[in-house]
């Protein structure tokens, strides 16, 4: 009986989770770690009400490689990211995608961070 109990317990947590979508991570190119220039875009988009599709990009120089980072609203107008859901957003592309970057899907946000070589 504990066991179905756990179960039930489990699926209430996911039903109740934010909506985030696995990364799809980049499966080769330039390789980079851009966790250095990912506060700077989470403070540009923080407490900024996106129309619908509208994309807030930049590109960062780092020592070795260049970031090119965006955050597209991807649902209707008036939608809004805030600062730490970006940031733990961002991070865990650039932590969990082997270096490569990638693109990570968040409630109505599509959140992409790629290395690239070159500066900006």
């Amino acid at each position: 009986m504990i066991p179905s109990f756990a179960a039930i317990i489990a699926v209430a947590i996911v039903a109740f989770a934010p909506s985030v979508v696995a990364v799809g991570c980049f499966s080769g190119g330039q390789t980079g770690d851009c966790s250095a220039a990912i506060s700077g875009i989470c403070a540009e988009v923080n407490g900024h009400i996106f129309a619908q599709g509208e994309t807030i990009s930049t590109c960062v120089n780092t020592k070795a490689i260049r970031c090119n980072m965006a955050v597209k609203n991807t649902g209707g107008g008036g939608s809004q990211i805030g600062q730490q859901e970006c940031i733990d957003d961002m991070t865990a592309t650039n932590n969990g995608c082997d270096g490569h970057g990638g693109i990570r899907a968040d409630g109505n946000f599509q959140l992409t961070l790629d290395p690239n070589a070159g500066a900006c």
